[in-house]
């Protein structure tokens, strides 16, 4: 790897030692931030809002899901491990 290419840690006593000893340090870009607004269902429903993901294809992956009512108040949730597989199948789980 390109020592002119790596990034630095988020760690400050990293960044206190590197900048002792005038390293110069490339900060790895910030994440994308998105606002997401949740809606209730209507009276008397109950939503589930579920999600999957997978570290690479194939990869570890799992699943996950919120159930809530109408006021928004958890009525439960479950996460499942799935082994590996990949993104696709995860959130399809």
């Amino acid at each position: 790897m390109d020592p002119a290419k790596q990034v630095t840690g988020s760690s400050i006593s990293n960044f206190t030692v590197l900048k002792a000893f005038k390293v110069g340090t490339h900060h790895p870009k910030a994440p994308r931030i998105l606002e997401i607004i949740w809606h209730p269902p209507i009276l008397g429903w109950i939503k589930c809002n579920t999600d999957g993901s997978a570290l690479g294809s194939p990869g570890p992956s799992a699943c996950g899901g919120v159930f809530r009512d109408n006021n928004g108040k958890h009525l439960g949730s479950f996460v499942d491990f799935l082994g590996n597989s990949n993104a696709f199948l995860a959130e399809l789980s």
